[in-house]
């Protein structure tokens, strides 16, 4: 009796598991797999007013299935022309695989026409177009080595396409069969970028340098306008760029600045307050001095300058009485005023490979370290840096944040990241001093100043000149026929609106000087800048002076 009560049990378990799971289904266990993107359309990377950098735009590939090309020889002979393809190679490289060859990975719009009547005449038997989706680049070279590149896959690898790869191309979304990138826009001004990238060109057109680096920033928000490496490379071409090519040296490049760094110098001799300016300071062309060990250095003017005061020490670029001031100055107060303004550090923009310089610690510093600091030596630092740092003498005092990212904003047309002025540092140095510097950089504009081939009729340009040897970094030794010529311009410097810099290593034209190359280029921006209607002047006539006519720093 009781095994006939338990065979009746498990009877009637067994068939409610039958009912339950063959007869009725469970309903909480159904899945169906989700709908997920199946293309992820890469964001779009913008200029400050709208205009393409980078796109993503699609193009087609051209293959063969091999087993079903009847006649390699023949199929590469066809073809080979057509694509500026060596038939013998494509024969050569097919006959390596069995199935499937990629003759060409992008064609061109005759390309794909020609290849494409083929097929549809029947004359190419087991070739094929595939459609794929790639990067083009507009602008082509201009901003290139900030913007970067996108591989094959079209994925970032290099500039600001590797740094926001994340939110150019995100994760598919479940639910859609595309997903989209966010749309990127920058404080690049493609206006601003083109008269740049003109000076350039200009430039080693007739001085033949190693490279350039240049940089517009916007004085009174910290916002990059425009940056630019010479040489540079097409970013639709990336295959046929050297690495070098491809460095945006205005955030990886290090150097020793020379005598624009006098207007940093200078403004942390005033902040500290323990100069003697009052006492006024005799240049004869040189400048002795005693170090702490006893022994004596001396250093080197281009020419005598005479009685020298703050202002025209960088209207003349007077290495004596800046070195002077800094002798009289506490160590450790004119390196804090200096690391305070951002040298030293690096500035996170989103630029890959942004380097911080070099600013050695006080402990480590020669009886002469200071002196020589003061215009421009033993110290390492990049245009964003300089550029940078002149923002504190345009705002008073106040460093701004540099930042290159305006805006993030999504398919949906919703903002997700905002760019904005920020402050970095308060106060660095009071408006006093700010003042003076701008002082002495619109005086070196004028007459007899080593930055009058600035000037720009109807508008008030602060500049700072500069001519520094370069370092072999090997062997630490200045080489003899290497340099660094330089400018650093602010304007209008009644209100200041832009910072300028441009920098050219190694020039092996007529000239060496910052004045005479770079100084001039910088004239021109600003002259071409008021025909863009961006600066405003009370005449259009350009001050033109002879190429030997600006002193030398």
């Amino acid at each position: 009796m009781l095994y006939s009560i338990t065979a009746f049990v498990a009877l009637a378990i067994l068939l409610r598991i039958f009912w339950v799971a063959i007869i009725t289904g469970n309903p909480a266990g159904e899945y169906s797999d989700p709908q997920v993107s199946t293309r992820i359309v890469r964001g779009t990377i913008t200029d400050t007013n709208g205009r393409l950098l980078a796109m993503e735009t699609p193009y087609y590939a051209c293959a063969l299935l091999l087993r079903q090309v009847p006649d390699l020889q023949a199929t590469a002979q066809t073809l080979g022309p057509i694509l500026s393809v060596d038939p013998q190679t494509i024969v050569q490289e097919a006959s390596r695989n069995s199935l499937y060859f990629l003759v060409k990975r992008r064609l061109d719009e005759s390309e794909h026409g020609q290849v494409s009547a083929l097929i549809q005449e029947k004359k190419l038997p087991g070739v094929i177009l595939e459609k794929r989706y790639g990067r083009l680049f507009p602008q082509h070279f201009h901003a290139a080595q900030v913007v970067g590149f996108t591989n094959t896959e079209n994925r970032g690898i290099e500039g600001l396409e590797l740094a926001y790869e994340q939110l150019l191309s995100p994760y598919p979304e479940v639910g859609t069969s595309i997903s989209y990138g966010n749309t990127i826009a920058l404080t690049l001004d493609l206006d601003l970028q083109y008269l740049l990238d003109t000076q350039a060109v200009a430039i080693d057109r007739e001085h033949y340098p190693d490279s350039i680096v240049g940089i517009i920033m916007g004085a009174d928000t910290g916002a990059i306008l425009a940056a630019t490496t010479f040489p540079w490379y097409d970013p639709n071409r990336y295959q046929d760029s050297e690495p070098e090519q491809r460095q945006n040296r205005v955030v990886t490049s290090m150097y020793e600045p020379g005598s624009v760094f006098k207007i940093f110098s200078l403004a942390a001799e005033l902040a500290a307050g323990q100069a003697d300016f009052d006492q006024p300071f005799h240049c004869d062309g040189s400048y002795t001095f005693t170090m702490p060990n006893g022994s004596e250095t001396t250093i080197n003017c281009v020419s005598p300058h005479g009685t020298i005061t703050p202002e025209t020490m960088l209207k003349y670029s007077c290495n004596g009485a800046v070195a002077h001031w800094a002798l009289q100055t506490d160590d450790v107060l004119f390196r804090k005023t200096i690391t305070d303004l951002g040298f030293g550090s690096v500035w996170k923009t989103g630029m890959p490979g942004t380097i911080g310089g070099l600013v050695s610690r006080v402990e480590t510093w020669s009886g002469r370290t200071k002196a020589t600091m003061s215009f421009g030596q033993e110290l390492g630092v990049t245009a964003l840096q300089l550029a940078t740092a002149a923002t504190a003498i345009a705002n008073q005092g106040t460093l701004l944040h540099p930042y290159i990212v305006e805006s993030v904003v999504d398919h949906a047309g919703t903002t997700l990241i905002t760019g904005e002025p920020t402050v970095a540092n308060t106060q660095v140095f009071d408006a006093r001093v700010a003042d003076t510097i701008l002082s002495g950089m619109v005086e070196a504009t004028r007459p007899g100043g080593t930055a009058t081939r600035t000037a720009v009729e109807g508008v008030l340009v602060a500049a700072k000149t500069g001519t520094a040897q370069i370092a072999d970094p090997t062997t630490g030794a200045y080489g003899a026929n290497t340099f660094l010529a330089s400018t650093l311009a602010i304007v209008p410097a009644d209100n200041p609106k832009y910072i300028i810099y441009i920098g050219v290593a190694n020039p092996t034209g007529a000239t060496i000087w910052g004045s005479n190359i770079a100084a001039p280029a910088i004239g021109s921006i600003i002259a071409d800048m008021v025909r863009q209607g961006k600066l405003v002047s009370d005449s259009m006539e350009r001050i033109i002076l002879p190429v030997g006519a600006p002193l030398p720093e």
